[in-house]
């Protein structure tokens, strides 16, 4: 700096210093806490986006859940910056960057979709798996984890109050007066034996099949805190009751693969924990729900999940998108182009592109077959098979109690989503897609950090580095540990 004998030092202009305030506000931007809040706001808004766009029909309620997660996502982009990568080095990261390179590929090709149908579909096959690396990287505490769960947890006991409280009449007389809504609507019910129409509830979600799959999940996760060893007793009184709504509206959504999920989810928590007791309450818990459920539905409920011990109506189930995935595969062995079986397309594009020469598929199997041919279906399996050999990895890994359970709350999900891939969306829809990736995250950064106290994940920051070639101040080196990345 340079001084004058008259004036003394000249004084810089602090219009042309960095300011204080970008760095605070950067700070504040790129923070865990901001993120994290951005985050829950868009889990909330999943759980009831099916309700947004049924009363509010509009392309930016069809899109909102989108910014919540894509906004955390690359402001965690900015904060690695060059220093790491944004999918986590491992099997999953290289199944998903050719998969995503694979959707890219059949989303220019002129198969016949046209490019906003194909477009819309590159969204929905891509969007949920990005959660992967959000949840990896806001990983941080263990605390923050079962944050997550109880916030969830939360979330499903109000929606599962709101779906008891729905009424089949208050459906019945939007279908009556707006036709759009009655052809999407047509799922809600489904037909006894005896011929009659038995309503299913859907809450504040698109669909109850979607209803009942993420009542399944929560369940698993509030299961999977109250049976951890050490657990309070008022808390696991407060998990247990929070069980019971979510199981009842599971049980009235009519969705057997839901029950079926949370049935082997309890099982592999129960193997996991030695406890068979966990296996016997959550037996005493269904068997609540369906007696309570035959009694509201005039024994409907009975008859409904009562056929999946008919092996021929289960394998039928089963097997219906095999044979749809077999018959495509026949047609067109290499798909038919992203967006042919109108998967993730918004309902408002459906009337405005023209294109009408759909080839409607339910499930992920036969969609996958149907746009991208048996190439498609092999990545997608090569990314189920790395997601796979994580939750084995998870559960036979010693560590502490806390964070064994968020472990095995999180390889529950996991395990439910590849259990259930052949015959619906576990790994593509909204929310549950998204919070299944979100916490295959979180399972990979628990098992990419050495086993810790049960109050945090990240290991100690490392100590200052040794240079011998000249001295060091004490401010240069405690300055150097005031940032850590974990690789």
């Amino acid at each position: 700096m340079r001084t004058s004998a008259a004036r003394g030092p000249i004084v810089p202009d602090p219009s042309q210093q960095p300011s204080d305030l970008i760095a605070k506000v950067q700070a504040v931007l790129l923070g865990d806490k901001l993120l994290t809040v951005v985050v829950l706001m868009g889990i909330t808004i999943g759980f009831f986006h099916g309700w947004l766009k049924f009363h509010y029909p509009s392309p930016v309620v069809t899109f909102l859940f989108d910014p919540f997660m894509l906004t955390p996502l690359g402001l965690v982009y900015l904060r690695l910056g060059r220093q790491e990568s944004l999918l986590p080095r491992g099997p999953i990261r290289n199944s998903l960057v050719a998969f995503y390179g694979l959707c890219a590929v059949f989303a220019f090709l002129p198969l016949g979709p046209p490019f906003l149908v194909s477009l819309a579909a590159l969204r929905g096959w891509c969007f949920a798996s990005l959660m992967y690396p959000l949840g990896y990287h806001l990983t941080r505490a263990v605390a923050q984890v079962r944050a997550y769960f109880y916030v969830l947890i939360a979330l499903g006991v109000i929606t599962a109050v709101i779906g008891l409280r729905q009424s089949a009449e208050e459906v019945e007389a939007r279908m009556r007066h707006d036709e759009v809504m009655s052809q999407r609507l047509l799922g809600t019910y489904y037909a006894t034996e005896a011929g009659k129409a038995q309503f299913r509830i859907f809450s504040t979600f698109v669909t109850a099949g979607a209803f009942g799959s993420v009542m399944a999940f929560v369940a698993l996760l509030a299961l999977s805190l109250v049976t951890e060893p050490k657990v309070a007793k008022p808390e696991g009184l407060l998990l247990t009751a929070a069980i019971a709504p979510i199981c009842y509206a599971m049980i009235l959504t009519g969705t057997r693969s839901a029950l079926v999920m949370f049935g082997v989810g309890a099982s592999v928590i129960a193997w996991h924990r030695r406890r068979l007791l966990t296996l016997l309450l959550v037996g005493l818990a269904l068997y609540l729900a369906l007696h309570f459920g035959a009694k509201s539905t005039a024994g409907a409920s009975t008859e409904r999940f009562g056929s999946l011990l008919e092996s021929g109506i289960v394998s039928e189930r089963v097997m219906m998108p095999v044979i749809t995935a077999w018959n495509a595969f026949c047609d067109r062995p290499f798909g038919g182009g992203l967006g042919k079986t109108g998967y993730s397309v918004p309902f408002i594009l459906y009337g405005r592109t023209g294109y009408t020469d759909f080839r409607l598929a339910e499930g992920d199997l036969p969609c996958l077959v149907v746009e991208m041919g048996l190439v498609g279906l092999l990545l997608f399996l090569r990314v189920l098979w790395a997601a796979a050999r994580l939750v084995y990895e998870a559960l036979n890994r010693p560590r502490d109690p806390a964070v064994d359970t968020v472990a095995l709350g999180s390889a529950a999900i996991v395990t439910l989503a590849i259990i259930s891939f052949p015959v619906g969306s576990p790994f593509l829809g909204i929310p549950t897609g998204a919070l299944t990736w979100f916490f295959v995250g979180t399972l990979h950064r628990l098992l990419a950090t050495p086993t810790s106290p049960a109050n945090a994940v990240d290991p100690p920051p490392p100590g200052p580095v040794k240079h011998f070639l000249h001295r060091r101040t004490p401010k240069a080196l405690s300055s150097s540990t005031t940032t850590w990345r974990h690789s």
